[in-house]
């Protein structure tokens, strides 16, 4: 059998044992529906409450001129008027007092409870100075068209200009390293699980007795991989299917390249830390024994989110910069620049050749140790030992 056939009839085992296992479906519905609820529970709360409905009671023909004025601005400040008209002032301080109404117009001013709302408050003093203005003007003589003119000149023109991706771009950098770190550290640990799974139950002798080690490794990584993809998609699917139509969230206009950059940078990502997972979990027999061997790889993942978060207010200060050339932190880091719109070009394309050549030289360190030590049992090996075995 050619080893490109290996490769591949490894890796689909691997799919279709994911996709046909109970835990793997049961964890993909988990996930998508806390998305949908999180999503749904978004939408809900972030609904427009509409204006504020306030009860204003009005005494006097003054006091229902400034009404009438206030009608007409009220949309502007947020609030919806209901009036009740009272016999006198006495009456409408008197609806205050049994908190009937939120405030009252009187001929000496406004009645309000403590602590008024101050929208109400800004809308009925400019409407009382619009009204008195009016008076005003118009005992000095100038006609109606005049007074309009007067008290509403013309608006200031409103204009807008491009500008960066600004909270956008930092909510789509943030959920972009997020997706990543939890993908790539629970693919990465499905691949440790796998690979310590067989050599504990001897059932690698039987598989390295028909393909070589390498072509199982590959196989191996391929199949977890591909089957991470689809979790991801569907996942990802359940949130924006919920979400798009309802209209409530507002994507900035690098989503799609940053999307893209996401899906670049998690296989990339995955192939890196996956061979270290690959590797390092060959180095044990027993399941309770790999978390010391991956733990290591754990730290450097951890360390790449943090520096993802940390360069969130700054995608082009020197921890960011340093971080889009190495390695274990670029695939966090470069997508969240990217929707921040501070990546350059050239920048992008020297973090991907670093990102492959390091990804070569990981797949051949862990492709030596793999080959090494997966048919060793028993005491864990030490790191010594297992550096040794790049020289032999």
């Amino acid at each position: 059998m050619r080893a490109r056939d290996s490769v591949r009839l490894i890796a689909r085992r691997e799919f279709d044992e994911g996709i046909g296992s109970r835990a793997w479906r049961a964890s993909v519905a988990i996930q998508v529906l806390v998305v949908a609820a999180i999503v749904v529970v978004s939408i809900v709360t972030s609904g427009e409450d509409g204006p504020s409905e306030r009860k204003l009671a009005v005494a006097g023909p003054q006091a229902a001129a400034v009404e009438q004025k206030a009608r007409g601005s009220q949309d502007e400040y947020g609030i919806r008027l209901e009036v009740e008209r009272a016999a006198d002032p006495r009456a409408a301080l008197a609806l205050v007092r049994d908190e009937s109404v939120d405030a009252a117009l009187v001929p000496a001013g406004i009645v309000a409870a403590e602590d008024p709302d101050p929208a109400l408050i800004a809308l009925l003093r400019s409407s009382a100075r619009v009204v008195e203005g009016e008076a005003r003007l118009e005992s000095a003589g100038l006609s109606p068209a005049e007074r309009e003119a007067a008290l509403e000149p013309p608006p200031l023109q409103l204009a807008e200009v491009e500008v960066g991706e600004g909270e956008g771009g930092e909510g789509l950098a943030f959920i972009g390293g997020l997706f990543l770190y939890i993908a790539i550290l629970s693919f990465g640990y499905a691949i440790a699980s796998s690979v310590v799974s067989e050599k504990s139950s001897r059932v690698v002798e039987v598989i390295l007795s028909a393909i070589r080690p390498l072509e199982l490794l590959g196989g191996k990584v391929l199949g977890v991989g591909l089957l991470g993809l689809l979790q991801l998609a569907l996942i990802a699917a359940a949130g924006l299917l919920i979400a798009l139509p309802s209209g409530t969230i507002s994507l900035p206009e690098s989503t799609p390249e940053t999307l893209a950059l996401v899906l670049v940078y998690f296989v990339l990502g995955y192939l890196f830390y996956g061979c270290l997972f690959a590797a390092s979990a060959s180095l044990v027999s027993r399941q309770e024994d790999a978390q010391s061997t991956t733990s290591p790889i754990l730290i450097v993942a951890i360390a790449g989110y943090i520096a993802s978060t940390a360069t969130l207010g700054n995608p082009s200060g020197t921890l960011a910069q340093l971080g889009t050339y190495l390695p274990p932190l670029a695939p966090m880091v470069v997508p969240g620049r990217a929707a921040q719109g501070a990546l350059p070009g050239w920048e992008l394309a020297l973090s991907l050749l670093i990102m492959v050549a390091s990804i070569l030289l990981v797949m051949w360190i862990a492709g030596r140790i793999y080959q090494r030590s997966v048919l060793r049992f028993g005491t864990p090996m030490k790191l010594r030992e297992a550096l040794s075995l790049l020289r032999s």
